[in-house]
């Protein structure tokens, strides 16, 4: 073993562990910065519930509610869906608001489907009248769009997308939906999606994983320099 290689290894050995160090604490900060929205959301998610016509200020997680009719002629269909492990589609109906030209969109709930795209609007139909209550989520928005694909005759989207959504409706929408969680008008109807749940996510392991792969780097260091020490010493 030639003296450069032991110099080589040391070096490389510091920097990636140096490397993993540092992504350990990027993610002990983006727990924190989680911990901080979900603080947030949760003191939305207490407030009293508000026509959603009334909201002033950020309406992330307000719990709302809004009465209309149900535009079930340009619903949106969420393809690649699943829950309890079970394949489906969510599906996504926008609501005129009484009073008002413009509608909010309202994802009503899980549908279970063989091939998570197929889906019967009819089967699944409710009241068209009805007063909707739920929490307010932001609908994403890309400049890139989002392109929905046809199979079998139905159209499904992989996620919302506010401007390809908005230049699909002949009214203005809403910048949020409703996650809906009233109880449905019809049976059988889409089952309620529940919220996303607010926990610190795999930050924290990830952090941990790091710290972990920077000690064992650290420590092949010290392991080396010691040896080299060690046989400098005895010869």
């Amino acid at each position: 073993m030639t003296s450069r290689y032991p110099l080589g290894f040391l070096v490389f050995s510091i920097l990636v562990g140096a490397l993993c160090l540092r992504l350990g604490f990027w993610q002990l900060g983006r727990l924190e910065e989680r911990r901080t929205r979900n603080a947030v959301a949760l003191e939305h998610r207490r407030l009293p519930a508000t026509d959603i016509r009334a909201l002033t200020g950020p309406a992330d997680d307000r719990r709302v509610f809004a009465a209309g009719r149900f535009d079930f002629g340009h619903e949106f269909v969420l393809r690649g869906r699943a829950l309890d492990g079970v394949p489906g589609v969510e599906v996504v109906t926008p609501l005129i608001m009484n009073g008002t030209d413009s509608a909010v969109l309202v994802l009503r709930g899980y549908v279970p489907s063989a091939d998570a795209t197929g889906y019967d609007p009819a089967a699944h139909r409710e009241a068209d009248s009805l007063l909707v209550s739920g929490i307010a989520m932001p609908v994403p928005s890309d400049s890139a769009g989002a392109k929905p694909a046809t199979r079998k005759g139905t159209e499904t989207w992989r996620r919302l997308e506010l401007t390809s959504i908005r230049s699909r409706l002949p009214y203005p929408v809403e910048s949020v939906y409703i996650l809906a969680d009233s109880p449905a008008t019809a049976s059988p109807a889409p089952r309620r999606v529940p919220a996303p749940v607010l926990d610190d996510g795999p930050h924290l392991n990830y952090a941990i994983q790091w710290f972990a792969f920077a000690t064992i780097a650290f420590g092949g260091a010290a392991a080396l320099w010691w040896r080299r020490r060690a046989e400098r010493t005895a010869g």
